[in-house]
């Protein structure tokens, strides 16, 4: 892809993934302000968009660079887009959940929230400190507290963009079984 056409695609991918990953990560930003108190935390909160703004430019990029994704024709860019809209709708769910106690339980932001953790407590006992991620419902007003932050937001953006990716997969099987049906549909009738 040359560099022409990079310039006038981003803008429009950047437009995209602003207003996608901004539905998708709400329900989880809402869980980190109410559940764990970081309302209270003007840095947890930045360091929560920082973490989104990073997704949103990185899924800007990606689907700016690779030619499938690039071209609204080709099944991989038809399967990320619904597989963008289904997760849409699911966020959208999500955050009507929240409203409810028993609701939040099965939201799925939660659950991959709380592997993210699990997996930073992972990777934090391996190189031996005590479990900094688990988090305690306090204030964050240190750039450990940011990093903290920051770092658990990436993580959980990677699983759930692992599932987006997943949700895509199976668009994928689903639009190539449906064009393929179209064209022997076509041929029987000719």
């Amino acid at each position: 892809m040359n560099t022409a056409t990079f310039l006038t695609v981003f803008p429009r991918q950047l437009r995209n993934w602003a207003i996608h990953c901004a539905l998708n990560s709400s329900p989880s930003f809402c869980i980190a302000l109410v559940a764990l108190n970081l309302w209270k935390s003007p840095l947890a909160i930045a360091a929560m968009l920082c973490a989104i703004a990073t997704f949103i430019l990185l899924y800007a990029t990606l689907t700016s660079l690779s030619e499938p994704l690039v071209n609204e024709n080709q099944v991989l860019s038809r399967s990320l887009k619904l597989g963008a809209k289904i997760r849409a709708w699911i966020s959208g769910i999500s955050v009507l959940l929240l409203l409810t106690v028993k609701g939040v339980l099965i939201t799925p932001d939660l659950w991959c929230g709380i592997l993210a953790i699990n997996i930073l407590n992972r990777i934090a006992s391996f190189f031996g400190a005590a479990n900094p991620y688990l988090f305690r419902p306090r204030p964050v007003n240190d750039m450990a507290g940011f990093s903290r932050i920051f770092a658990t937001t990436m993580t959980e953006g990677l699983i759930l963009s692992f599932l987006l990716l997943m949700i895509s997969f199976f668009v994928v099987i689903f639009l190539q079984a449906r064009d393929r049906k179209r064209v022997f549909a076509v041929a029987d009738a000719r």
